[in-house]
């Protein structure tokens, strides 16, 4: 079998290369482009973002996958890429833990979920001098169907922007197999400019020009 690379550029098993990342595309989905399955080391990588954070994170993570992305864009002259319209997505499995009293999925676990996967693809698009990721400013959620325990959602993300202080990305949760929606949301990290270093007189420094 020929060896084939995930979006990280890891080369995949062959169990990842058959997952069905691409199940029929009902009217209404949010509709990808060209997509690259992802692999275990994906998946190992959203799973270690989602379980950095002490709330939740281990509530979560065992259930979440990275599926398949768009090729990651190269970088550009400026040290950073060209992302807009960026998509990748995930899978999840609602668990009992999850869900509010009327059984479907709590929209706090909703947002979590929208926080965290955007927050991943965000991560997976910075080089090593372009990092504009911030905490999250905004998250604003719109709920559509309930979600019960058991059910397999798609998380689809797409990079509206990731530029030096705002970035944007937007999320769509849906029923795997239907497509019906659960939930959108449109999550707006801020990264505050580093501080300029003081010269001896108590001003900014003046960096020397070569």
């Amino acid at each position: 079998m020929t060896s084939r690379k995930g979006f990280s550029g890891e080369e995949m098993s062959p169990e990842t290369a058959a997952i069905d990342a691409s199940p029929p595309q009902p009217e209404g989905r949010i509709v990808s482009k060209r997509m690259i399955p992802a692999t275990e080391a994906d998946t190992a990588h959203a799973r270690q973002i989602l379980r950095r954070m002490p709330f939740a994170g281990d509530m979560f993570a065992p259930y979440v996958r990275a599926i398949e992305a768009e090729p990651i864009p190269p970088i550009n002259s400026r040290g950073g890429r060209d992302v807009e319209g960026w998509t990748a997505v995930y899978e999840a499995v609602v668990q009992p833990s999850w869900v509010n009293g009327g059984g479907g999925l709590h929209g706090a676990a909703a947002a979590w979920l929208v926080d965290m996967c955007t927050g991943t693809s965000f991560s997976r698009l910075r080089t090593k001098t372009w990092n504009p990721g911030g905490p999250s400013i905004s998250i604003d959620m719109s709920y559509y169907n309930p979600a019960p325990p058991g059910m397999k959602l798609r998380i689809t993300t797409i990079i509206d922007r990731m530029g030096g202080q705002l970035s944007t990305a937007r999320c769509l949760l849906s029923e795997w197999d239907s497509g019906q929606a659960i939930c959108s949301g449109m999550h707006t990290t801020f990264k505050r400019p580093r501080k300029k270093a003081l010269g001896s007189d108590g001003k900014p420094a003046v960096e020397a020009k070569l």
